[in-house]
């Protein structure tokens, strides 16, 4: 039998030994006794020498030697470069992270460090009641804010002037929901112990439920509706005339739906104007002494949460974005997760479990995952939850599955449920971040690749062009899920127009179709068009470049600014002629972000074929937040915010177009159709934009060459102020710093 002279990994030798002196023990244990040596010098590099004949021994030996040799000189590179890494913190490659099966001792702690890569970097600014500044990514509508903010203050020449551009909110008016304006806990009227003379009746109570029913259930699809009402009831179970018992779960619910049903309830000043400051009384922080009473209880729940407890918190984030307070959400939906994760609702649900629970725990995960998701994207922040790290399948929606969800609803038909639109809001959001993430990660590749010290594509026009065509092919991922909604879930178009386009054909509102119905049709497609719109608003750019180069970041554009006209039309008529979104707070933070797109649209491109409709859906936008600023002021403030900002770009354009020279065409040898953006078929020009005598391509700003300015809108180094009453410059908007 032959014997085996082994020689080991250089990490496991005795400490002094070189792999030269182990090979020279083996060559000697070769030489008394023959054998077949197995050398296994470097798991890494997957060397092995084997079956080495006895015969022809010295040449076998001299070629290890010579082979150890290289090896050695590998390993040493390998250290180096091992210990250059540590150092810098690179992100890993495909080759490490598929060798570490192989070889375990060899696993890096910062495998996933995101490293020194370059990034789209954001802003540090103040938002709330407080100085402090706060960051948001470059995805973030404050980004879009700042950048505009600055546009204007360098193409007005008044670099000092502070400008107004965001509406009145109880996030910059109390430190809390449950705090007055003077920062001091209020006297909220509700106890831990049981409501006092200022709470809710249970007549009252019952109303407040009811509009639950016909509001968030259909659309987050959280609770069982046969197991609240049992757990209600129970509340009750006490001597007749004495207040129900706490519940944290029953408590937000009341206070959500308070936030809904009181911002059906007209509210103006003493001059018959609406009102503009918001104050205890307001819509969008009704029901505030519910809402601390329920985080009271909860408190106690948060060693051992239930599937309650989760239901509470997710409610508890859309009450607090409802009311405008954007991180305290984001820091709610962060404990949200750890419940979610403590209960194991990332994991797919055992089979021992009823169905209709099984489907519970899967849409609980999966609203928290869309929830959370949106909020990310909104914020421009990172994830809190990885998807590598679930294996909770997607939730059902058949009808099986909804005749046992405690609630009765009418049929679709045989393809959708009142479960369905859960499953494709899901799909929806799931498409949106597939796209955010590929479409930011090539932002830094582009950024890494670049030799300049800028943290923005702004400087690099060309780059700014390489990511839009990189957006236009990832887009596909939304028009195949386009393609899949059902037709139950689509609000169809009067004459030819297509649902879900930017073709703005008026809606065609089913007359008889259910209130639940027609409200998941809309947020549907507004989710869609807001995604979208948020995906494409970073190519409304306020540089002084000539787009004639930067024809796919021009489309990108064009795009950004149908998907806010689409927003705006549908907003504008179903506020008009129906009641379905009155009170929907989210609705009307969509329509706040899509007019910001319009203004930015605006004054960024002042002459263009797709102005004249921007600026008639400003107006639309106007209205809209008229109505709803009937009924809570952040939307009269909203409102006024709006005209402002309209001014000063009706002002700038005017000057341009009476002082100065005239434009500059894009293409100054010849004009040219714009060519249909060819991987998202429904964003184009429309051609009612195009008059009859109107060159069909885009102009170049005209700002840009008419105020001698030597430098470029988007490469500046902080922002200017965009709230009233805002320290310096310096200390509102500010770039993060590498």
């Amino acid at each position: 039998m032959l014997s085996l002279a082994v020689l080991r990994h250089h990490r496991q030798r005795p400490r002094g030994q070189s792999v030269t002196k182990l090979l020279e023990r083996a060559t000697r244990a070769v030489c008394t006794e023959p054998s077949v040596i197995v050398i296994n010098l470097a798991p890494a590099a997957s060397t092995e020498v084997r079956s080495v004949a006895t015969k022809g021994l010295p040449v076998e030996v001299e070629r290890l030697r010579l082979r150890v040799k290289e090896l050695e000189e590998q390993l040493h590179t390998r250290a180096l470069s091992s210990n250059a890494n540590i150092t810098s913190l690179p992100s890993p490659s495909l080759s490490y992270a598929t060798s570490i099966t192989s070889s375990p001792g060899r696993l890096n702690p910062l495998r996933e460090h995101g490293g020194p890569r370059k990034m789209w970097e954001g802003i540090y600014t103040s938002t709330a009641q407080s100085h402090e500044t706060q960051y948001y990514g470059p995805a973030s509508s404050f980004y879009f804010i700042g950048r505009m903010s600055s546009y204007l203050a360098k193409a007005l020449q008044q670099p000092g002037a502070r400008y107004h551009m965001q509406p009145n909110s109880a996030s910059r008016s109390f430190a809390s929901p449950t705090t007055s304006k003077r920062g001091v806990l209020e006297e909220v009227g509700v106890t831990t112990n049981g409501p006092t003379a200022e709470a809710l009746t249970g007549t009252q109570e019952d109303y407040f439920l009811s509009l639950f029913w016909q509001s968030y259930h259909y659309v987050l699809q959280i609770i069982d509706e046969t197991d609240f009402r049992e757990h209600y009831k129970s509340l009750w179970a006490g001597t007749p005339g004495t207040p129900r018992k706490p519940s944290a779960l029953v408590d937000i619910v009341l206070a959500l739906c308070m936030q809904y049903g009181i911002a059906f309830v007209p509210r103006s000043s003493a001059a018959n104007k609406p009102q503009v400051d918001v104050d205890g009384n307001d819509a969008t922080i009704a029901g505030r002494c519910l809402y601390r009473r329920s985080q009271t209880l909860l408190s106690a729940e948060l060693e051992s949460p239930s599937i309650m407890t989760l239901q509470c918190q997710i409610l508890t984030v859309y009450y607090l974005c409802n009311a405008s307070f954007q991180n305290m959400a984001h820091s709610s939906l962060a404990v949200a997760v750890r419940t979610a994760e403590i209960l194991g609702l990332h994991l797919e649900p055992s089979e021992d479990m009823p169905r209709k629970d099984r489907e519970l725990r899967k849409r609980l995960w999966w609203t928290l995952y869309v929830v959370e998701s949106k909020t990310c994207m909104k914020l421009g922040r990172p994830w809190s939850v990885q998807i590598s790290q679930v294996t909770c399948s997607l939730p059902a929606d058949d009808h099986e599955l909804a005749l046992l969800s405690g609630s009765n609803f009418a049929s679709l038909g045989a393809d959708a449920t009142w479960l369905t639109y859960n499953l494709q809001n899901i799909k929806l959001v799931l498409a949106a971040r597939a796209v955010y993430v590929a479409f930011y990660d090539k932002c830094a590749e582009i950024l890494g690749a670049n030799d300049s010290d800028g943290t923005t594509l702004y400087s690099e026009p060309q780059h700014l062009n390489s990511c839009a065509q990189f957006l236009v092919s990832a887009m596909e991922c939304l028009q195949t899920w386009l393609q899949n909604v059902p037709e139950g879930l689509k609000t169809q178009r009067k004459g030819s127009g297509e649902p879900f386009s930017t073709d703005r054909s008026p809606l065609d509102v089913e007359l008889f179709a259910p209130l639940w119905l027609q409200r998941q049709r809309l947020l549907l497609e507004l989710l869609y068009h807001n995604l979208t719109m948020n995906l494409y608003r970073p190519f409304i750019s306020f540089s002084t470049t000539p787009i004639f180069s930067l024809q796919s970041a021009e489309g990108c554009a064009t795009s950004c600014v149908n998907h806010a006209i689409a927003i705006t039309n549908i907003m504008h008529q179903i506020l008009t002629e129906t009641d379905i979104l009155r009170g929907w707070h989210e609705a009307f933070q969509w329509q706040w972000n899509a007019t910001l797109s319009l203004i930015g649209y605006t004054l960024a491109y002042p002459l263009t074929p797709s102005t004249s409709s921007t600026r008639q859906a400003i107006d639309k936008a106007i209205e809209v937040f008229e109505t709803f600023g009937k009924n809570f002021a952040m939307a009269a403030s909203a409102a006024n915010v709006t005209r402002d900002l309209t001014a000063k770009a009706d002002s700038l354009i005017h000057r341009f177009e009476n002082n100065l020279t005239p434009p500059v065409l894009a293409f100054p040898s010849e004009t040219r159709t714009l060519q249909p953006f060819k991987n998202d078929e429904y964003n184009t020009v429309h051609t009612q934009d195009l008059g009859a005598n109107e060159p069909s391509e885009m102009f170049q700003n005209p700002l840009a060459g008419s105020m001698d300015m030597a430098f470029t809108i988007d490469s500046f180094s902080n922002f200017e102020p965009m709230l009233t009453g805002s320290m310096d410059m310096s200390s509102m908007w500010n770039f993060a710093q590498e």
